[in-house]
């Protein structure tokens, strides 16, 4: 038993000494530019433009998300057949247009033929309002040109086609680079986007989402370093609690903005927002500005 122990000892103390110099030189995150205007306030992201709302990732959806005073925009981007950056969710056209198969097999003039309002409703589908209304799918530099000013969530959604340098390339020429939070659920994609794309804020990829679950778990929280400055989760995942209270005390003290998708009931944002998540990224923007007391002219928007 003492030879065991012996044994045992070296490894741990190792170990000990390991997380000791861990702890030592870890470092919070790097702030991000994007979202130094915001103080402490928490903050609503508009999910696709809000598309519980109006028809998503539009040029439509963003200008009334825009108008209601969200404070984020959030979009997708996929690549059209001749190289576009353009904004839409799905790899395919079928849910959202009047079209159907691949995006990456179209090219931009037949993507923008296409009407993307026409399978949007609210109410189960007995009503199309926006069908033929002129609602198409945009390129990222139309987004870009048409809401300079308003900061943006962007999600890289096909890894290995480019899209990291290209989507460099254009925040850089439109002077939006502290104007963004670039995330994907593709590791490679968020590693090769920093390295190309140094000082744009970014959302941590799903392993370091692993990672920082489990140092939290074993009280190790404190000696990470992020890579990144914000914590985009769920509440849950697959039946299991992400977002505890313990996970976002260690988050905040680790200087990353908590946001938390997708969070669509007003009791749900309550309890959240009490919990201690930065940011609520919703479907329904008006509902969460409502919960934080702030203004909405969902009334007038509507009117128009």
């Amino acid at each position: 038993m003492l030879r065991v122990a012996r044994f045992l000892s070296v490894p741990l103390l190792l170990l000990a000494i390991a997380i000791g110099v861990l702890a030592l030189t870890s470092k919070p995150a790097q702030p991000a530019a994007v979202l130094s205007r915001f103080a402490e306030q928490p903050l609503v992201i508009a999910h696709r433009g809000g598309k519980g709302l109006w028809p998503e990732n539009s040029l439509f959806a963003f200008e009334r998300a825009s108008a209601l005073g969200v404070d984020m925009l959030e979009m997708d981007l996929h690549l059209s057949s001749d190289g576009e950056l353009v904004v839409i969710h799905d790899p395919t056209l079928d849910r959202t247009t009047n079209g159907d198969g691949p995006v990456a097999a179209r090219s931009l003039a037949q993507l923008q033929a296409l009407d993307a309002g026409y399978r949007w409703s609210a109410d189960g589908g007995q009503s199309h309002p926006y069908r033929g209304q002129g609602v198409r799918i945009p390129t990222f530099t139309e987004v870009l040109e048409r809401f300079p000013s308003i900061p943006k969530v962007i999600e890289i959604k096909v890894p290995d086609v480019g899209m990291e340098a290209q989507l460099c390339d254009t925040l850089t020429a439109h002077q939006q680079r502290d104007k963004v939070i670039v995330g994907s659920f593709y590791d490679r994609s968020l590693q090769l986007f920093r390295e190309q794309c140094p000082g744009v804020a970014t959302s941590a990829g799903p392993d370091s989402v692993r990672l920082l679950l489990a140092l939290n778990w074993i009280g190790l929280g404190s000696v990470l370093s992020p890579s990144y400055q914000a914590l985009q989760i769920p509440e849950a995942h697959s039946g299991l609690p992400i977002a505890s209270s313990s996970l976002l005390q260690t988050a905040s003290q680790r200087g990353l903005n908590v946001q938390l998708w997708t969070i669509n009931e007003q009791p749900d944002m309550r309890r959240l927002l009490d919990l201690g998540a930065d940011a609520l990224i919703t479907d329904y923007p008006d509902r969460a500005l409502q919960v934080l007391g702030r203004s909405t002219r969902i009334s007038a928007l509507e009117a128009d």
